[in-house]
């Protein structure tokens, strides 16, 4: 996992709490740096911003949640569509909203999270004033563990229920009872259906009475520690469209600045960006790893090819330490390039990030099958897989895949 910046509202939304989870530890038992603010002092989180990625969960009562039978998959039509096949379902004007996109479930239905435009904009505004851009926007519901042989649910003075995937929910606590039994009748549930409840020291809930209803509770010292430690960056981003993230990559060429390392650049990448130009990269690994042998032969003419190589990357360990490594590095290209679907997919460039050890991947394709695909064969590769900015225009997908070790 990357080192994330989690970011959560209040549910009054005049506070915050905040907290970082790093990129080495497996059991999160805490954050390795943490903190609440009044959102009027929101400028002072700007100084713990570094290069994490950066976490926003959002008041669960903002957003609501649909899951949607469409006539089309295709994501440009849909984002046009599904405004108005919800409208009879949206109290408020479509104009006024914000309509969020996600995959398609088991049931072929597709997931839509719904938010009031302007609050989202002013929010959007009010982190980008204070130099904050996230790179995640959902619901703090969202964060709940999704299971599918029970729902889950979060007791704080607001309690957070997600019933499926993409079916999350809040409500006070006086409430609660009355909309889970609610859910039971218009279920119609023939068997007796499972909740597991997460309860903190300071917040408790009787559901045992619901009739139908099968509790099981567990107990965290942190809500929010939990609810990050259980984000699936494959929830609904609610970054789409006119709000989709607009951070840029920064560069650090300064490491680079030796001619024989920046030859060895070019060497194991095979494409990577310069000052003037980006190299494209099209071939099949084969072909890749021949340029490398070769090159790699005339910097150290006198040297066997195995221990070429070795001095190559002794190199990057020299000025990169171990994001310059070839682990990270030579390593992450060549189970890139082995993992994807290289003969349906076409790199339009590469760029390594030397300060996060990441391929940063733009590529096209025929359809959006062939990227998931990719996606998740790089995934079962065992390394860390963001996809972003998948779009569709003329019959070709275009998407930025990110890579990185786990």
């Amino acid at each position: 996992m990357k080192e994330r910046l989690f970011i959560r509202f209040t549910s009054d939304e005049k506070s915050l709490q905040w907290g970082v989870l790093s990129a080495s530890s497996e059991k999160h038992e805490s954050f390795e740096q943490e903190g609440e603010l009044l959102l009027e002092d929101v400028e002072a989180l700007a100084e713990v911003v570094a290069e994490q990625q950066i976490v926003l969960m959002i008041p669960a009562h903002r957003v609501k949640c649909f899951n949607v039978k469409t006539p089309t998959k295709n994501r440009k039509h849909l984002e046009k569509a599904i405004p108005y096949q919800l409208e009879e379902q949206i109290l408020d004007s479509v104009d006024s909203q914000h309509f969020a996109l996600g995959a398609f479930d088991e049931q072929d239905r597709l997931g839509v999270n719904v938010i009031d435009k302007d609050y989202f904009s002013q929010l959007v505004t009010l982190l980008k004033d204070a130099g904050i851009e996230p790179d995640f926007v959902l619901s703090e519901a969202a964060c709940l563990p999704s299971f599918k042989d029970a729902w889950t649910a979060l007791v704080e003075d607001q309690v957070l229920v997600r019933q499926e995937y993409n079916n999350y929910w809040s409500a006070d606590q006086g409430l609660v009872e009355q909309l889970l039994k609610l859910e039971l009748q218009t279920d119609e549930l023939s068997v007796t259906q499972a909740i597991r409840i997460v309860v903190t020291e300071s917040s408790q809930i009787d559901l045992e009475a619901i009739p139908g209803l099968a509790t099981q509770k567990e107990s965290v010292e942190d809500a929010f520690l939990f609810l990050a430690t259980n984000f699936d960056d494959k929830s609904i981003n609610l970054l789409q469209q006119e709000f989709a993230s607009q951070k840029k990559t920064q560069r650090n060429y300064g490491v680079w600045k030796l001619p024989a390392i920046a030859a060895s650049i070019l060497i194991l990448m095979g494409v990577v960006y310069t000052v003037s130009h980006i190299m494209y990269l099209n071939k099949q690994l084969t072909t890749v790893e021949e340029q490398i042998h070769a090159e790699t032969k005339k910097l150290y003419p006198s040297l066997p090819l195995t221990t070429a190589v070795v001095q190559v990357n002794n190199s990057y360990r020299t000025i990169g330490g171990a994001s310059g490594s070839s682990v990270s590095f030579a390593g992450l290209m060549n189970q890139s390039v082995t993992s994807m679907d290289t003969k349906n997919i076409r790199f339009s460039q590469i760029e390594y990030i030397a300060s996060r050890g990441q391929l940063s991947l733009d590529v096209t394709a025929d359809n959006y099958d062939i990227l998931t695909k990719s996606q998740r064969n790089l995934e079962a590769a065992g390394l860390n897989v963001d996809m972003r900015n998948a779009s569709e225009n003329g019959g070709v997908w275009t998407a930025r895949i990110t890579v990185g070790d786990k």
